[in-house]
Parts: C-alpha cells; structure tokens; sequence
C-alpha cells in the first residue's frame, strides 16, 4: 500500500460510470488500462473490495474496501479485481480549460 493519494486543488468532476457489479464490470478494466492525459479518477466502492493493481506487479498498490474511496493518476496503467458482491464506480476529474 502506498501514502495517501489526493486529486488536485484544481479539478473538476467531467463524468462518471455506472456502478459496476461482479457481474457487470467490463473486460476493459479488469484488464490493463488507463487514464487519459490530463484525466484523474476516484475509484468509489459501495460495497465489497477492489484490489487495485499497477501492470507489472503481482501484489496491489491498493485494498479499497467499501465507503472508501481511491485515486487514479492520468495515464497509470492498471486493473483491478473485485472481492465477491463489490459494487464500485468511478468519477473522472480534469482541470477546466481556461
């Protein structure tokens, strides 16, 4: 596990998933993904636990468990794996343009 992350002063929310179940999460992140450029997400988990995963590593860089809420920097390649029973989402922040 690593130190606290945060999102930055300046960003704003952009958009959101749905909540994603075990049964209805996609291929895409549970297999290695990213963020785009400029794009951060707020992995939010309702229930259950995700494990959060950077490409290369076998152990997670992170145990998010439910009412707990985990930061995805831009362009970190990662996946997850869900407890049994996790419903999460996630929220999507980019700096507003000036």
């Amino acid at each position: 596990m690593t130190g606290q992350r945060s999102l930055p002063a300046d960003v704003e929310a952009h958009g959101k998933t749905p909540v994603f179940t075990n049964e209805t999460v996609p291929d895409k992140i549970l297999n290695h993904h990213d963020l785009q450029a400029g794009t951060w997400g707020l992995l939010t988990v309702e229930s259950g636990t995700v494990s959060f995963f950077l490409k290369g590593d076998d152990a997670p860089l992170a145990v998010i468990a439910s009412g707990e809420t985990f930061v995805i920097l831009p362009e970190e390649i990662h996946y997850v794996r869900l407890a049994e029973a996790t419903k999460f989402s996630v929220t999507f922040y980019k700096r507003p343009k000036s």
